[in-house]
């Protein structure tokens, strides 16, 4: 039998809808600079989470 995994283990998903489009440095689907994006995957959870609560959707 196995163990459950801890749900702070699990990766973060990001706040992307799928419509990409930069607008003052910032994408207008999940408010995430390119950089962000692009580093995504490498990101501890902590760095992600920081990233979802300062996301920018005032952009649009």
């Amino acid at each position: 039998m196995t163990s459950p995994i801890k749900s702070n283990t699990l990766p973060l998903k990001t706040d992307c809808i799928g419509k990409c489009y930069r607008l003052k440095g910032y994408c207008t689907g999940c408010g995430r600079t390119s950089e962000e994006i692009f580093d995504w995957i490498i990101l501890s959870n902590s760095e992600k989470k920081a990233i979802l609560e300062t996301v920018r959707h005032d952009n649009k």
